[in-house]
């Protein structure tokens, strides 16, 4: 049952300290007894880009980086060899899935959840079967110890709500080691190397207003003693004016997405409305203990069962024979040093989380539920199946609620089929009603991912799930070919929802991609867009994948300047893509790198119009389409491969998947495909959009994009 917390209309006084913003954090801590966190330790830039995993590993003897917490640097020291924990000698199946902490949000008031850190078990334990605690951050409410992921807030369509995220973290730096090189949210008043992370909680999916949405610069560091560029109010609003949907929170700091995700900032927004609480009141789908929101997530873990984030020129790539050097190149190096840490292309980890436990599993009775399940990796795409093909899946909802019609997805035959599969990209969600209640299931089923194992996903090649680009897949013998476990019980009461392939879902859905003339532009969009994903190299030669535009025409002169209509852009160049308030727009996103991304639009749901093959040639390899036919500028062709006489060229459309079905917030974009989705931007102000991709999110592939008043040049 969901906890029931009476918010209070403003938050406590004591919570904002007087003298915090002024300088006055020392004072307080010093009044406060704790005047070992107002200390301010000197020392090199490569010190403290460390981040506080170098003492913590140091503390715990493990074989990290040999440095310490003082005053003083101790020494400048060879990075040490990393020592990993054995994915394989965990145990499996074998801990109860958590359930996170509900709170509803539906009295008056503002909520209060604050960001700390807590010792937490996730299932893990040492080489004598001895539990390993980890240090997470999380969020709670105050009094309350933060639990990675944070609670589930359950809020109401047409109540609003407040709420006021705060950071208090502990005044030692990050957990994880920072690549200052990148363009990420430092602050000259309250610096890193002082102790203070930047953090800013960001409610993706959610249809919110400029200044509460949790933008990249809106960050701010412990008592908001510093504060972004775009910062605006302690106090979000979430007018919650959308249909039912499973949103989610998370992290959002310019630079430190990847980071502050990967330590625990993230947690379920589950929003109702009548529709949606209607379809359980009648039985058609599950609710109560036979709903259930699990977030999957991949990590991994020192010996000692600490937090590990690869970014030291000899780190160990999980599950690869490969080090941070064999992706990062010299250059690097050179330039900022041996021990500089650096951010990697992507990261892949080797033990598989849900709900902040280690391959957890639950138990379930022989009836139905409904999973909420959230793909909060970094990187790593799922492809989900069932060990047993007696188990029947009928997919209800996607990143922005109800899908129209229930679509079965495993009809429980008993016979495994091709396509009975679903694709989860990072930041995507489904809602998926699992029915347990065939007489041939077996005792226990396993929730597999037959996605790469360690490397990026490249689209699919077939309808069968195979993996494109000669993608590794995992299978059930790798660690993270299994996700968790659900065993049946035959003492636990059942319940058996009317949902089947086809139930009426949401009546009254407004489909705005309808295409009645089937010429690839909705009939609703008032403007088109052509927007490139791009891959270059930055300027120490390490892999960057960035946004930008495609329409046809010249090229941009470099990243930073729009003079063009084609080429990718870096996060604080000019804004380009500027709808007018009130305007239905469709993007065309083209995807011209080798591996797929999941793109998603801060406050609107889209929708996919289509899907389309594309073709071009990039013979000098930098990432942008070469001018084939020699005119100086980028063309579109359709129907052929020419390139003498286009650049580019659209092709066969593509099917869309059930799960890219419905409204969407998330949605990748294939090797070599363009997608093309319509959306409604009836909010104004300024908004992002960029690749879920946690670590390409963090090095450069984001833009921000404007909703402007009629009378702006768009």
């Amino acid at each position: 049952m969901a906890r029931k917390i009476r918010p209070e209309s403003t938050p406590p006084d004591d919570l904002f300290p007087e003298g915090i913003e002024d300088g006055g954090l020392d004072a307080y801590l010093f009044q406060q007894g704790r005047l070992e966190q107002a200390l301010r330790p000197v020392g090199v830039q490569d010190f403290w880009s460390l981040g506080r995993a170098a003492l913590h590993h140091h503390g715990h003897h493990s074989q990290h980086h040999h440095h310490c917490w003082t005053a003083k640097p101790c020494g400048p020291g060879e990075p040490q060899p990393v020592r990993l924990l054995d994915p394989l000698a965990q145990p499996r199946f074998v801990n109860d899935l958590p359930l996170p902490e509900r709170i509803d949000t539906s009295r008056p008031g503002t909520v209060v959840l604050q960001m700390k850190q807590a010792e937490q078990w996730l299932g893990l334990v040492d080489a004598n079967g001895e539990p390993l605690v980890t240090t997470v951050w999380g969020y709670g409410q105050p009094g309350h110890t933060a639990t990675y992921p944070g609670p589930t807030l359950v809020a109401h369509a047409g109540t609003e709500i407040h709420l006021n995220w705060q950071n208090k973290l502990p005044l030692e730096g990050h957990l994880l080691p920072v690549d200052m090189t990148l363009h990420w949210a430092a602050s000259d008043k309250k610096p890193l190397k002082d102790g203070h992370v930047p953090t800013v909680t960001h409610l993706h999916g959610a249809h919110v207003p400029s200044g509460s949405d949790g933008l990249p610069e809106q960050w701010f560091t412990q008592n908001y003693s510093s504060k972004g560029p775009d910062f605006e109010s302690r106090i979000y609003t979430y007018p919650n004016d959308q249909d039912a949907a499973t949103l989610w929170y998370h992290d959002h700091a310019l630079g430190l997405t990847r980071l502050n995700v990967y330590a625990g900032l993230a947690g379920f927004y589950l929003l109702r409305d009548e529709d949606s609480e209607h379809l359980v009141s009648t039985g058609v789908l599950p609710g109560g203990s036979y709903e259930i929101e699990a977030v999957i997530q991949d990590r991994a873990f020192t010996v000692d069962g600490q937090l590990y984030f690869p970014a030291y020129k000899n780190d160990p790539l999980p599950g690869t024979t490969d080090t941070v050097g064999d992706v990062v190149p010299q250059s690097f190096y050179d330039a900022n040093g041996e021990n500089a840490p650096s951010a990697v292309p992507e990261f892949f980890g080797d033990h598989i989380l849900v709900n902040g436990m280690a391959w957890p599993n639950l138990n379930v009775a022989a009836g139905d539920y409904e999973f909420h399940l959230l793909n909060g990796s970094d990187s790593r795409f799922y492809v989900l199946k069932l060990s047993d093909p007696d188990v029947k899946a009928y997919l209800v909802g996607v990143d922005g609620g109800l899908l129209p019609q229930a679509k079965m997805i495993m009809d429980g035959d008993g016979i495994q089929e091709d396509d009975e599969f679903l694709v989860l990209a990072p930041g995507d969600r489904i809602d998926v009603v699992f029915d347990f209640s065939g007489a041939n299931i077996d005792p226990a089923v396993q929730l597999l991912n037959i996605g790469p194992a360690y490397e990026p996903f490249k689209g699919l090649a077939g309808p069968d799930g195979s993996l494109a680009g000669e993608a590794v897949a995992a299978t059930s013998a790798d660690p993270v070919g299994s996700i968790m476990q659900f065993t049946i019980d035959p003492s636990l009461a059942t319940f058996d929802g009317s949902v089947t392939d086809g139930t009426v879902l949401a009546p009254n859905f407004h489909f705005i991609a309808q295409d009645s003339n089937e010429d690839g532009i909705a009939d609703l969009a008032t403007n088109m867009r052509k927007l490139g994903l791009f891959e270059g190299v930055d300027e120490f030669g390490r892999i960057e994948p960035m946004l930008g535009t495609a329409e046809a025409g010249a090229v941009h002169s470099d990243t930073m300047t729009p003079d063009g209509a084609f080429g990718p852009l870096m996060w604080d160049a000019a804004v380009t893509e500027k709808p007018l308030l009130g305007s239905i727009e469709q993007w065309e996103l083209f995807n011209f790198t080798e591996d797929a991304h999941p793109i998603h639009l801060h406050q609107t749901q889209f929708q996919v119009v289509e899907k389309r093959l594309i073709d071009f040639k990039d013979a000098d390899e930098n990432g942008i389409p070469d001018d084939t036919n020699g005119d100086g500028v980028i063309t579109y062709g359709s129907g052929g491969t020419d390139f003498s006489q286009n650049d580019i060229w659209i092709g066969d459309r593509v099917p869309i998947a059930p799960e890219q079905s419905g409204r969407q917030d998330t949605v990748y974009v294939a090797p070599g495909e363009m997608m093309s989705v319509v959306a409604e931007f009836d909010l104004p102000g300024e908004f992002v959009w960029h690749c879920h991709i946690l670590s390409h999110e963090d090095h450069e592939m984001m833009r921000p994009y404007q909703v402007v008043e009629s009378g702006w040049i768009v």
